[in-house]
């Protein structure tokens, strides 16, 4: 793990960037303050990744096209050898691209479209904005991150060896596949006979436990740690609450179910909850559940602030109201307060609360002022919070459940 310890008066930033326009403009700007110094610029990543060793800069600024050896290279490198928090800069893509997305699976903490940054604000505005975000991935811890170990199913549970845990659908009984193969196709139940099917397209999955996710979107980092690595056999289903742009939360819902094995697809109005699937949703929208023919239907309205509770909030109140102690909530990164009062509820009704460490949050506020409110702690990095929720949900998988 990389966390700058800020040892030094000030933030030690590496500027990364083939243009020296825009190392000169960064320049300029960070040198209006003395808590943040320019240590070093790279043309290329070449360069770059010669000086991080000799420099450990605490922050790392990184333009995506450079020649010889572009950004999205160079930061897998990086993350491989010397985590360092780093700022993707493009002037090819935008925020909620698949390309932003692409950076922060990779291990970057954030991104920044060079368009905006430089076109469409005053000096002023463009100032802070730089800074804001230079001190937060000061303070956001990043670890090692392998690529050739990342994608589906890379999760703790997922198809451990020859391994496997099935269910039968009419009995609920629980069995275990010592030898299991691709090649499998079915299995007879030993408590009630019935021919369980093994291919996961034609194995119903119970809705018996849910697990709500909320954050702000600056938490996009933490779900696409977390969600690639969870078993879509592990029963239940998942609801994301995102504090962000409708179209926004459209891009990654396409991009999240593109490298997960569970489902991930966007939360519409009418739709029924399955197991197996995680539902996103954006904080424009007040979700809600409601009971339907044995099933539970999601409810959307637009969200409107006038005295109410957040969208997270809303969102666990009706979760715990009707699922009682099935349900598990979850805060990640995000600059808002939205989900104290949600995961206040869900305690309340008996179920489980759990918390991203704020270190691996770019912004703490979600996270930090939870743990003060409902006096919980968490130790828990990503890997640790998605063996958790697996957990929760591997352990209620046996329930039958119905509206």
């Amino acid at each position: 793990m990389n966390k700058s310890n800020l040892s030094e008066p000030y933030i030690k930033l590496l500027v990364v960037d083939d243009s020296w326009v825009v190392r000169k403009i960064l320049r300029v700007t960070l040198s209006q303050r003395d808590d943040v110094k320019i240590v070093g610029e790279a043309s290329n990543g070449i360069e770059a990744l010669e000086m991080i060793l000799k420099l450990t800069p605490d922050v790392i600024l990184l333009d995506m096209e450079m020649p010889m050896m572009d950004g999205m290279t160079t930061l897998q490198h990086l993350m491989i050898h010397t985590p360092t928090p780093t700022i993707m800069l493009s002037s090819l893509s935008e925020y909620g691209s698949a390309r932003c997305f692409d950076a922060l699976k990779y291990g970057a903490v954030d991104f920044v479209s060079k368009n905006s940054f430089f076109q469409s604000m005053d000096s002023a505005s463009h100032s802070k904005l730089v800074f804001a975000k230079v001190f937060y991935a000061a303070q956001t811890a990043v670890k090692t991150i392998d690529p050739m170990y990342m994608g589906p199913g890379s999760g703790a549970f997922a198809n451990k060896g020859k391994e496997k845990v099935i269910f039968c659908e009419d009995c609920g009984a629980r069995h275990i596949i010592h030898n299991w193969n691709q090649k499998l196709s079915s299995k007879k139940c030993l408590k009630c006979g019935d021919e369980i099917s093994l291919l996961p397209n034609k194995r119903y999955l119970r809705m018996n436990y849910i697990t709500i996710v909320g954050c702000g979107k600056s938490g996009y980092a933490n779900l696409l740690k977390i969600i690639p690595s969870l078993d879509p056999q592990m029963g239940g289903t998942l609801c994301v609450m995102i504090l962000d742009k409708p179209r926004h939360v459209e891009s990654f819902v396409k991009y999240l179910d593109s490298i997960s094995d569970l489902e991930v697809v966007m939360g519409t109005n009418g739709i029924t909850l399955e197991g197996g699937s995680c539902y996103v949703f954006s904080g424009a929208d007040e979700v809600s559940f409601s009971p339907y023919s044995g099933n539970y239907s999601v409810q959307i309205e637009p969200y409107t602030s006038q005295g109410r509770p957040g969208s997270i909030d809303r969102l666990m109140f009706s979760a715990s109201t009707i699922l009682k102690n099935c349900v598990s909530g979850t805060l990640l990164s995000g600059s808002e307060t939205d989900g104290n009062k949600g995961m206040e509820a869900i305690l309340r009704a008996n179920g489980t609360c759990m918390i991203l460490n704020p270190d691996y949050c770019l912004q703490k506020n979600m996270t930090r002022e939870a743990i003060r409110h409902l006096n919980l702690q968490s130790d828990l990095d990503e890997a640790a919070l998605a063996i958790k929720i697996q957990e929760n949900h591997f352990t209620n998988k046996e329930k039958v459940m119905t509206a």
